[in-house]
Formats: structure tokens, sequence, C-alpha cells
């Protein structure tokens, strides 16, 4: 299946855990963590260490989809040729673009990767594109960027990397992204991509100490700011990511009680049904409803194909 005849509001990526490809630790235990991708990143290398950072490639690859996420590169715009040569193989979903600032950017490696879908026999178009933010022009072109390629999934911004850019010293006590992150949240929502950050403060103070209950209830703001998951920098993340973007059993019992409601409404002839706690259904509610429940039962498969994947690695099924 190709990227374009896969809608992306189907796909789950609660959690990218991003992972340094240098790092052999990180690599050979990325795959236990649960995330729902992971992101082999190349992203920084300098360039006289990357060819060596590059052959690491095949074998991370393999260990990362053993427990069943999504198999991203990292790869810089800079140097786009030579990165996806090097990441390009069966098995791979695709490619985490940093640094592109233009829709010609955009292009120039959606061309990469169609060259290098023919030379390695993989379906022209299956390879996915997603983008990751870091400068005020790519904020400010998110749109164009968007439409320059039906292989973005996925859109995340580098809040480190933009607070350099923009000349701003990073504070958890001022929130100084709040125009670039909404704006990146609507352009992405509205081109029926997935938008994907964790916000204020955490995604630009990645190494801030948090425990898990702080980290919850940034994860769960950031899904009510409109993110449908969030690039991970530690395995610490994944868990409260993949919770905090799932709807909870409470939530879905809900909205099975105003679907039912509702449903019985119609069929008695009315298209406003009054529900417990003094609220009206009517078709909106309905649809939000339906959105949900379906949502929670697609994040239920990938917990259980992942959980399945998991099983086969430990045991060596």
């Amino acid at each position: 299946m190709t990227v374009a005849s896969r809608p992306a509001s189907t796909l789950v990526r609660r959690s990218v855990l991003l992972v340094p490809v240098r790092n052999a630790a990180l690599v050979a235990d990325a795959w236990r963590h649960a995330a729902d991708a992971i992101a082999l990143d190349l992203s920084g290398v300098p360039e006289l260490e990357r060819p060596a950072a590059r052959a690491l490639l095949p074998d991370a690859e393999t260990r990362a989809r053993r427990g069943g996420a999504e198999v991203f590169v990292g790869i810089d715009n800079a140097v786009a040729y030579a990165d996806v040569r090097a990441a390009v193989r069966p098995g791979l979903t695709g490619v985490v673009l940093a640094g592109a600032e233009s829709a010609d950017d955009v292009e120039a490696v959606e061309g990469m990767l169609a060259e290098r879908e023919r030379d390695v026999g993989i379906p022209h178009g299956q390879l996915e594109i997603v983008l990751q933010l870091g400068t005020a022009r790519a904020i400010w072109n998110v749109r164009q960027l968007l439409q320059a390629s039906a292989r973005i999934t996925s859109v995340a911004i580098d809040e480190v990397r933009l607070c350099r850019s923009l000349g701003i010293v990073p504070s958890a006590a001022f929130d100084a992204l709040s125009f670039s992150r909404g704006r990146v949240i609507v352009e992405t929502l509205a081109a029926g991509r997935l938008p994907l950050g964790i916000g204020h403060p955490l995604a630009a103070l990645p190494g801030a100490a948090v425990d898990d209950d702080e980290l919850m209830r940034v994860a769960d703001r950031a899904r009510n700011s409109g993110f449908k998951g969030a690039v991970c920098p530690a395995p610490a993340w994944v868990g409260a990511c993949n919770a905090a973007f799932t709807p909870s059993d409470e939530q879905v019992a809900y909205y099975v009680a105003v679907r039912e409601a509702f449903a019985q409404g119609v069929a008695r002839g009315t298209a406003a049904v009054p529900f417990p706690g003094g609220r009206m259904i009517d078709v909106p509610v309905d649809e939000r409803a339906r959105l949900v429940i379906d949502w929670w039962q697609r994040c239920k498969r990938r917990d259980a194909d992942k959980a399945a994947a998991l099983e086969r690695a430990r045991t060596g099924g």
C-alpha cells in the first residue's frame, strides 16, 4: 500500500522513540520499549563521522523492528542523498527529515526516495516522510511543505533547534513557542496529516528532570492541544505517551453510551437526544463519539500487534 492510498488519519503514532544510531546500548534495547515507531537518528552526526554512522543502519534497522515498531531513519536535508542511500532497504517505513525549509527541499527528497525504491525493489510511493521542523522559515512555510509531497504523514517540531533559530533561551516558566506550535498543529490537521509533539516545557527542555505524573500531565495537555503523538527523546517517555494519546476506558464507555442513546433517538425519529447530565446529543456529538471509539480500537489493535511481536522476539518464535 502506498502512502497516498493510506490516510494519515488511520495511523497510530503515539510514540516515536528517537534513538541515536551511534549509541549501541540504546539501539540494542530500543525494541523492548513498546514504541509505536522508532527513529534511528543520523541527524546531527558530524560530516566526517557520518559514513561510519550510516554503516550501522542495516543492523540497527533489523534490531529496531523486533518489537513490532515501525522504523524510520532520521536524516538531514543538507546531506539527504547519501543518508537516503544508506537508510533505505526493505522493511523501512520512511525517513524523518530534519532541515527542510521549502517545497523544493521536500520534492528533492521525494525524488531520492523514489529512486531508492526502484533500486531495492520497494513499491513506488511506499516510503513515508516525517517532517521535523527546526527553523523559523520552516514553521512559516509549513503549508507549502505539506503540499509538496503525498509521502508526508506527520510533522514534528524540533523545539531545541527552533529555539536556537529564534535566538530563544528555553525556560519552563514561559512558553515562547505557542504560536509556532499552534500553527503547525492547525496546518497539519487541515492537511489530513498527524502533528507530533509534547509541548511546553518538555519539548524545548527534553533533558529536564520530570516524574511520571508530570510527564503524563504534559502529554495529556499535548493531546488536548491537537497533537496525535510525540517524538520521545528517551525511553521513559514512551509509556506515558502511549497512554496519554489513547482514550481511556472511561472515555470510551461514555462515548459508547452516547452512540447508543443517539441511535435510539434516531430510531424514534429525532436527531437531538437528551443525555444524562443535561447534554443534548446531535449528529456532531455522535460523530465525535464514533471517531473516539474508532481511534481507541486502532490503538488497542496496535498494542496487540506490538505485544505479539515482543513475545515472539523474547521467545525466539
